[in-house]
């Protein structure tokens, strides 16, 4: 669609009455020609003065939708790589429009960034159980940034002193699994009753 054509249109539809009426007024008031020119010149400006300030304010506009689309595109190829995608970001189709190129911008970041999150919920759940398996048995948690993207290397480091502690866990239950059976045993060869006696 030409647009401005249309607002030409437009604005010719808008004015062309007044400017008749104002060609009348001056005829009737008897001005002269230089007078007129005045008037003239006084009309073209002010449309003048309008249309710039419309261009200038919407020059503004592009340039700010520019440098938010160019804002995206640098955290979507910096969120690509700590994510460690194969390839390049999908590039965006030819022919779209600014604002068209802003939302489907938009929207690979948000996809990525829930993949992220969906990562880090993971880790961050694995090293809660790591810590927390540590605190019980009084052993040493892998010290990790868990705000941080985790490295495949990371994730099997806490994997694998996950899998340690769970084996150190079972073999203090098992010992003291033992410990209780042997108990039992020297309570029952001394004649006593297990429940009726209390160790001090």
């Amino acid at each position: 669609m030409d647009y401005a054509q249309t607002l030409e249109n437009l604005i010719q539809a808008s004015y062309v009455g007044n400017l008749k009426e104002l060609a009348e007024l001056w005829e009737a008031m008897g001005l002269s020609g230089e007078e007129i020119n005045q008037r003239m010149d006084t009309v073209r400006t002010k449309i003048s003065d309008i249309t710039t300030e419309m261009v200038e304010c919407d020059r503004e506009n592009k340039m700010k939708i520019e440098e938010a689309c160019n804002n995206y595109k640098k955290d979507i190829r910096v969120l690509w790589r700590k994510l460690k995608q194969s390839g390049e970001p999908e590039q965006l189709p030819s022919g779209l429009t600014l604002l068209e190129q802003l939302k489907a911008l938009k929207l690979q970041l948000t996809s990525l960034e829930e993949k992220r999150n969906e990562i880090m919920g993971q880790f961050r759940s694995l090293i809660d159980e790591e810590r927390a398996m540590a605190s019980k048995l009084g052993l040493e948690a892998v010290y990790i940034d868990e705000d941080t993207i985790p490295e495949k290397e990371d994730m099997q480091r806490v994997e694998d002193n996950l899998r340690k502690m769970i084996r150190v866990k079972e073999e203090r239950e098992t010992h003291m699994f033992t410990m209780k059976e042997q108990i039992v045993t020297l309570l029952d060869t001394l004649g006593m009753d297990l429940n009726a006696t209390t160790l001090s």
